[in-house]
């Protein structure tokens, strides 16, 4: 072949080669692009089914705390402390984000100090005293210097006399509850002993009926029956009133009676005796 010719060919081969190698390269590269793709959405389509799976967190809703009054200031009152720490825990319990910290619930508490009580409040609140960091001491320590409730024995002294006396059924049961609270009685010997210390009239008229087993089936009992007792002395009052009423009356006018009846008789004395002077003063002076 002629070399004249042949230089052409070879250079339009080399050149078709050299567009091969690029075209090559090029596709080299976009398959290489095309796995990095695929690859990246392989790994969002799993994350996207990882969301799936996943339960749904709903954020808690923010909820504001109640509006609560305080309890009553407390003076030192032996038989009171007790109670007044429950209700400071109480509105503890009702606004737990306030009163978290426990140096926030022994501040309150010492707040609603009076007295005798809010002197020693101030003195181991300045003092720095160490119970005043967890209420848990500082309601022992309180506890112990001004608590003098009735427990155990004592209670149970006190249970076995208690009498309702003049006071209602209900008011007889609170102080009963109250002490049966602290006493380890078990619930016949409570439900006899509530009965025992009725009044007769309420006493009698259980007796009479189906003795109820459960103290608080007796306490309902011995409540109404002592209702309906108050109801019907209250019913019989106008009567008795009127009975009262119209003796007074009768003694009120026998006594006018008597009294008008002594005014005549004077009366009729007085004319007597004046008649009789006239008779005379004329007598002598006919003489």
């Amino acid at each position: 072949m002629d070399p004249a010719k042949e230089t052409p060919i070879r250079s339009a081969v080399e050149l078709q080669g050299a567009m091969l190698g690029r075209h090559q390269e090029e596709l080299s590269a976009a398959r290489y692009a095309v796995e990095g793709l695929s690859a990246q959405v392989t790994e969002l389509t799993n994350q996207l089914q990882s969301l799936r799976s996943e339960p749904t967190v709903i954020p808690p809703r923010f909820h504001s705390e109640p509006r609560i009054n305080n309890p009553p200031c407390y003076s030192g009152q032996p038989t009171q402390c007790r109670a007044f720490l429950t209700q400071c825990e109480v509105v503890f319990s009702l606004q737990p984000a306030t009163y978290a910290a426990d140096r926030a619930k022994v501040a309150f508490v010492i707040s609603l100090l009076s007295g005798r009580a809010r002197d020693w409040g101030a003195a181991v609140w300045e003092m720095e005293a160490v119970f005043c960091e967890h209420f848990s001491l500082f309601k022992e320590e309180m506890i112990k210097v001004f608590d003098r409730s009735v427990f155990g024995q004592e209670a149970s002294r006190l249970l076995s006399s208690l009498r309702q006396g003049k006071r209602s059924a209900a008011d007889y049961a609170i102080e009963f509850r109250t002490l049966a609270a602290t006493c380890e009685w078990n619930e016949p010997a409570l439900t006899a002993r509530f009965l025992e210390g009725l009044t007769e009239e309420v006493r009698e008229e259980i007796l009479s009926r189906d003795v109820p087993s459960s103290l608080d089936q007796m306490v309902e009992l011995a409540i109404r029956l002592d209702k309906l007792f108050e109801w019907r002395r209250r019913a019989r009052v106008p009567v008795d009133n009127a009975n009262t009423l119209g003796d007074a009356g009768r003694a009120q006018e026998s006594s006018r009676t008597a009294k008008n009846l002594n005014i005549a008789s004077l009366v009729f004395g007085l004319i007597g005796l004046i008649m009789l002077i006239v008779m005379l003063v004329i007598q002598n002076s006919k003489m």
